[in-house]
């Protein structure tokens, strides 16, 4: 997790997506084509005009930005937030509706001791965080974590 995106106490919003844009180099019209929202709309959040986003604009922007969606609704409510924590699984071997073995979750592990595939902490699709595998698919694209077999 980057640690560098989280928000800071007391950080307003219109700071807080100003102080990410810039980090990761976007000028506001980028942001506002990769967001899919009106490129005006991001002067205004930054200018601290606009201080409630709607669900789309949120969406939009936790993606443009790269960062979870939780963490824009914690700087609109003035909250702190809670780092993010995701879960390890093999994509190969991983049963969907499974809980993830247990082995996987260790600090040190990186590969499935099972087929030596690399864990996975993402989506390998969207690159959204797994924070739970009650579902066989990323509710952010609708992808299956589970990948079919590859003849090694």
């Amino acid at each position: 997790m980057d640690t560098l995106k989280l928000p800071r106490p007391q950080e307003s919003l219109a700071d807080y997506i100003k102080r990410i844009r810039t980090s990761v180099g976007m000028t506001q019209f980028e942001l506002a084509i990769a967001a899919g929202i009106h490129s005006r709309s991001i002067g205004k959040i930054e200018r601290g005009l606009t201080t409630r986003l709607n669900h789309k604009t949120l969406r939009g922007l936790a993606g443009g930005l790269g960062i979870p969606q939780e963490y824009l609704e914690a700087v609109e409510r003035g909250e702190s937030v809670k780092p993010v924590s995701a879960v390890k699984f093999c994509p190969h071997c991983w049963t969907p509706g499974a809980n993830p073995d247990p082995l996987w979750s260790q600090v040190r592990a990186k590969f499935c001791y099972l087929c030596g595939m690399q864990l996975q902490t993402s989506c390998a699709h969207c690159g959204e965080l797994v924070v739970s595998l009650k579902y066989k698919f990323c509710p952010m694209c609708g992808k299956s974590y589970k990948q079919k077999s590859q003849n090694r």
